[in-house]
């Protein structure tokens, strides 16, 4: 399984999974014409080794626009089906004043279904949208976990967590970077609640639970104002503990804030600072 992070943060997110047969997206945050590319460039699909021609489905996590700006637009000109449950669907169908020229599916947490080679399972996370969910990702004996935005981690998802060989997961803010920060009392409040963002230590304690188990942790959504690619890396990196050396880690800030870029850790070496152009990273589970 090939995982390219073509978008993360909160100015949009993607995930290309490519396996041995087909592949598929996750989320569609950003334009259609980033993802897919134009006439003047190649698309962030291309760029990250990817083919566009491969996809099989798309997978919808929730419907703020930072997960499915590009989801008309990209939806329409592959003509694949989209997939996410009852209330993110219809959420995304209100939004729409354009047509929808591809299929819409709705699905239920806790159920599988199949997506050409792929198995996915969705599962309920904790996020102030209509019906929001994560996605366990299986093809053959390989399982790739995606949960993002998310307040904070239940028992069961830590279950679903679990099984998966690699894991997508947010590391959002650093809680004092947020305190000190200069967003609104409100806002501060909404990210660091129950239904908001994991921050840092959230998901490094997540983190302490998988390390004997996971190789890969992509830490994903890194607030632009509230975190640092570095600081989410240590945390995670403390997280592992004695896992740490064979876990090899990402942090994927995000793509278009100069001076936050991209950090990565392959097993057994030690970190280096990326350039901004993370979607030009592939890994293999």
């Amino acid at each position: 399984m090939k995982i390219s992070v073509l978008a993360s943060g909160s100015k949009g997110n993607c995930v290309y999974v490519e396996g041995d047969c087909g592949a598929l997206l996750i989320d569609i945050g950003r334009s259609g014409k980033e993802i897919l590319g134009n006439k003047d460039n190649a698309g962030r699909i291309v760029e990250s080794g990817g083919n566009p021609d491969l996809i099989e489905g798309i997978l919808v996590t929730h419907e703020h626009t930072d997960h499915i700006r590009g989801l008309g637009a990209v939806g329409n000109k592959l003509k694949k089906p989209a997939f996410g449950t009852v209330g993110t669907m219809d959420a995304f169908l209100r939004q729409r004043n354009s047509p929808v020229k591809f299929p819409v599916r709705a699905i239920k947490c806790r159920s599988q279904f199949e997506l050409g080679e792929f198995v996915v399972e969705a599962f309920p996370i904790s996020h102030d949208s209509t019906e929001p969910c994560g996605f366990l990702i299986s093809e053959g004996s390989t399982r790739l976990c995606y949960c993002t935005d998310t307040g904070h981690v239940t028992e069961g998802m830590m279950e679903m967590l679990a099984r998966s060989d690699g894991l997508i997961l947010e590391s959002n803010h650093c809680p004092e970077m947020l305190r000190t920060g200069p967003y609104p009392e409100f806002l501060k409040r909404r990210i660091a609640g129950p239904h908001g963002h994991l921050s840092n230590h959230d998901a490094a304690l997540v983190l302490r639970e998988l390390g004997d188990s996971i190789h890969i942790a992509i830490l994903a959504h890194l607030s632009e104002e509230n975190n640092e690619p570095d600081l989410a890396m240590r945390t995670a990196q403390e997280g592992l503990s004695l896992h740490a050396e064979s876990v090899e880690l990402f942090a994927a800030s995000s793509v278009d804030l100069p001076g936050k870029s991209p950090v990565r850790k392959v097993r057994g070496t030690k970190r280096v600072v990326c350039d901004d152009q993370c979607w030009q990273y592939r890994f293999s589970l």
